[in-house]
């Protein structure tokens, strides 16, 4: 019991940032300035939403990159890494020890910023477009080694098995390896979808146009330059008056952590369940063989 009651005390020590942030996000300026910053607000107004919501054509457009970015991104990013993960795993895969040691190499070693940043702008001409968003974050060599340990725990008993029933490489691999990875994919997705969603950094590198700043980036701008606030209309209230700086600020990073925070318990269904466990459900039939 007392393990329990630890463990609900971290969970609730997790929480109260983001309540915090909610907190000052409902907060007046005036009642800032009188008792400053308090967990429960002493007065409460929706002022700094309001103003956002009032002229939201700026963040809509960057909520908008941000989706197709983590999309496209996380599907595409998943895919890849499944599929080298794979390759690593097979042991009968000849060239799968060069693309261990390939992975591994581009994991201990980097280009290094300014390299990347001439192959990115002036070799691939990737700069301002939404494909540098992607690209750039597309595999990570950590999150293929994680796949590989979900992969390579598949008993390769039940692939000589489907090879023996007729399937294909590709059969075996989308009605057996995948449903028996769902764990992994779970894990693994959802670290791709928090890199993406979260990213601010490629974008501040090679995105000059504001039409394509994500939701992160703007985020970042309006947090540490309150002129950037200040200076962009679409803050601004159309009848004029003061500005909410700092409840503005709270209500923006609300609105950037809320669709995670939507999608983390669809996640958390898949990642509660055991790796063993992921084995036994959702297996696709081969010929006439029920994996289950």
């Amino acid at each position: 019991m007392a393990l329990y009651g630890i463990l609900t005390l971290i969970s609730v020590l997790w929480i109260i940032p983001v309540l915090f942030i909610f907190s000052l996000s409902v907060t007046p300026e005036t009642s800032l300035s009188e008792v400053g910053y308090r967990l429960i607000p002493k007065e409460i107004t929706f002022d700094a939403y309001t103003y956002i919501i009032k002229n939201p054509a700026q963040i809509l457009n960057s909520y908008k990159i941000s989706i197709i970015v983590t999309v496209i991104g996380t599907v595409a990013g998943l895919m890849f890494t499944t599929g080298i993960a794979y390759a690593m795993s097979r042991k009968d895969f000849k060239l799968g020890k060069h693309i261990t040691r390939f992975v591994m190499f581009a994991m201990l070693f980097h280009g290094g910023l300014i390299p990347t940043y001439i192959v990115v702008t002036q070799v691939l001409h990737l700069g301002n477009t939404l494909w540098v968003l992607i690209l750039t974050m597309l595999v990570s060599p950590w999150n293929i080694f994680l796949m590989k340990s979900f992969l390579s725990s598949i008993p390769t008993e039940l692939l000589e098995a489907s090879f023996i029933d007729g399937a294909t490489e590709y059969q075996t691999y989308f009605k057996v390896v995948l449903p028996l990875a769902k764990p992994g994919l779970a894990t693994v997705g959802l670290l791709i979808l928090f890199s993406y969603w979260n990213d601010w950094y490629q974008a501040m590198l090679y995105i000059d146009n504001m039409d394509l700043v994500p939701l992160q980036l703007l985020l970042y701008k309006i947090i540490s330059n309150i002129q950037f606030v200040l200076q962009n209309s679409f803050y601004l209230a159309s009848e004029g008056g003061s500005f909410p700086t700092i409840a503005a600020r709270m209500a923006t990073c609300v609105i950037a952590i809320a669709p995670m925070l939507l999608a983390f318990p669809f996640f958390q269904k898949y990642l509660a369940k055991g790796t063993d466990a992921g084995f036994c459900k959702g297996l696709m039939p081969i010929g006439n063989y029920y994996y289950v």
